[in-house]
């Protein structure tokens, strides 16, 4: 069992379109994916600053939480979502001539951490947030790869055809996985002995969090 939910950036113009994820989390803003390659030159870059970074320590929860256990991400793991999403990236069609190439970012991967370690279905702050995107996947069973809990993100590409917005349900996992000028990311896993999500608790849950920026 498996869900995602993604919140995406730089902030959006007016062409963003506002959705409904999963029929009950909240709205979102957002562009379409392709749509960003022809926007990223006019995007105004923001840079996670350190100060920005140590805001997370604020909603970390208490060490040694019963219900919370973080399982750290190997040097294997790292590689594999880099090149799952560089993967996804080149496929983008039409192809964005200004796609960036991603790499890991110790930072945003500690960030991801401060919030995971909540075991909270929920975005991190606005205050936050405004300075990366980021996206969630939890799954209350078994997986073999670190991969399989963001396969789902990659085929929300199925409700996306630029330069049309999402078709049907949701897509900003795969658009926030696509923006042309994001280059960095950093993930975070935690297993979580019980986890609310949309209505129900799912035992023994294990949360990703990846958080994105551009150079």
């Amino acid at each position: 069992m498996k869900s995602g939910a993604g919140r995406c950036w730089p902030p959006m113009s007016a062409a963003c379109v506002h959705l409904l994820l999963a029929a009950t989390l909240w709205l979102m803003p957002h562009m379409g994916a392709a749509a960003a390659a022809a926007a990223a030159a006019a995007a105004e870059p923001l840079n996670m600053t350190r100060a920005g970074a140590e805001t997370w320590s604020d909603f970390r929860m208490p060490t040694g939480a019963a219900s919370r256990r973080k399982r750290a991400i190997s040097s294997r793991e790292i590689n594999a979502l880099l090149d799952y999403h560089n993967r996804v990236r080149s496929q983008v069609f039409p192809p964005a001539a200004n796609m960036e190439f991603m790499l890991w970012d110790d930072g945003l991967a500690e960030s991801a951490d401060s919030w995971a370690s909540r075991c909270v279905w929920d975005h991190g702050p606005t205050r936050v947030m405004r300075y990366m995107g980021q996206n969630l996947s939890v799954t209350s069973g078994r997986y073999q790869s670190i991969t399989d809990l963001v396969q789902s993100w990659y085929e929300e590409r199925h409700h996306f055809s630029f330069p049309n917005r999402c078709s049907r349900s949701v897509c900003s996992h795969y658009t926030q996985m696509v923006w042309a000028s994001t280059n960095r990311v950093g993930c975070a896993v935690r297993k979580c002995s019980n986890m609310y999500v949309f209505g129900s608790t799912w035992r023994e849950a294990t949360l990703l969090v990846c958080n994105y920026s551009i150079k």
